[in-house]
């Protein structure tokens, strides 16, 4: 059994990010990622504020290489049938980007690698308390002091040690990517509302593009969108998002749960959660790898100084802000008041009973 200072379940980029942090401080970290990173993976566009974080965490050349797509705008057709543009010409960070998540994340985790984490991929096991640490179940199982639970939305390793999630919404994402037709324009990010829920379409490197419907799981299986024919009939009637989705779909729908939650605590004795486990929000905010990187670097200052505190306050007036932003958001969109999607989103914009408030604890 190997033994290590801390070990990091899960690749994606808070995980990875926090294992480069700590090698870099001299820490013994061990990575365990489940996949290959050749799977394709959802969340394609980063905001501008991840600039400034990739080159802190020292990644900028590698990124560069990736060759992702810059997004300079977002238009919306959301509370209103007239779109609107949202550009990034003056944000003080740039622009964002159009990536494909699967390499990006790869990207981090080679680095991380290349710092001296060691990276173990295809990882299937638990990690359980023992006697001065924690142990990994693992083809190559691990001891170490602390572990951070990078495990995305499901907090499987805070889960199994007293923490409980407690969910804003049960948000879906049913999506699909399509090949641009010959000379096709690769556009930018463009959303659309409609009674069911959102659609998002936006560019990926290869001349490809990912169509996304969001929804609730009741409202899915009424309309049968996790099926090809029931995503392309409900797609066929949006206004302007079917013009966008190109004409060649790759595969059938992927179906994900993308629903907000707040991790409670989001630290205990030994283990901390970071990105989606600590706090996962709503794609719309677009703001889930910036978390991911900034909690990572919060979180690698709590291991080294043996407070969560600080780190515990972050996360606590991170998951604040967008309390306040949520109900804007979707508040904004009144064309649908007897829609069940949006009636609890515009109840909770009218501050009753408020997701953040009555939420459900898992």
């Amino acid at each position: 059994m190997k033994t290590f200072d801390v070990v990091v379940a899960g690749g994606g980029p808070a995980g990875a990010a926090s294992a480069l942090w700590l090698a870099r401080a001299g820490v013994k970290v061990a990575l365990y990622e489940p996949s290959d990173y050749t799977s394709a993976r959802l969340g394609e566009t980063l905001a501008p504020a991840v600039n400034p974080l990739l080159r802190r965490l020292g990644v900028w050349d590698e990124f560069a290489a990736l060759g992702s797509l810059p997004s300079y705008r977002t238009t919306s057709a959301w509370g209103s049938e007239v779109p609107t543009v949202q550009s990034s010409p003056f944000d003080p960070y740039g622009h964002g980007w159009h990536v494909e998540r699967a390499r990006f994340d790869r990207m981090l985790a080679d680095a991380a690698a290349a710092a001296g984490v060691f990276v173990f991929r295809h990882w299937v096991g638990g990690v359980e308390r023992v006697p001065g640490g924690f142990t990994v179940d693992s083809a190559v199982p691990a001891r170490a002091v602390s572990v951070v639970d990078a495990t995305g939305r499901p907090a499987r390793v805070a889960r199994g040690h007293g923490a409980r999630r407690h969910r804003f919404d049960r948000l879906i994402c049913l999506a699909r990517v399509v090949a641009d037709g010959p000379g096709a324009d690769p556009g930018d990010t463009f959303v659309e509302s409609v009674q069911h829920g959102w659609w998002y379409v936006s560019p990926l490197p290869g001349h490809r593009r990912v169509v996304a419907c969001f929804t609730e799981p009741a409202v899915a299986a009424r309309s049968g969108l996790g099926t090809s024919a029931g995503w392309s009939t409900a797609l066929a009637a949006t206004t302007r998002a079917r013009t966008l989705a190109g004409s060649i779909p790759l595969g059938v729908p992927t179906v994900v749960a993308v629903g907000g939650h707040r991790l409670r605590p989001c630290a205990g004795r030994g283990w901390l959660a970071v990105g989606d486990a600590a706090l996962a929000v709503d794609p719309l905010s677009a703001g889930g790898v910036t978390f991911a990187l900034r909690s990572a670097k919060m979180a690698a200052e709590a291991l080294l100084s043996g407070s969560a505190v600080n780190y515990a306050e972050f996360v606590r007036d991170t998951a604040a802000g967008y309390a306040r932003m949520y109900p804007q958001i979707y508040g904004a969109e009144t064309r649908f008041p007897a829609a069940p999607f949006w009636q609890a989103r515009q109840l909770s914009s009218r501050g009753i009973t408020p997701p953040f408030d009555a939420s459900v604890s898992v």
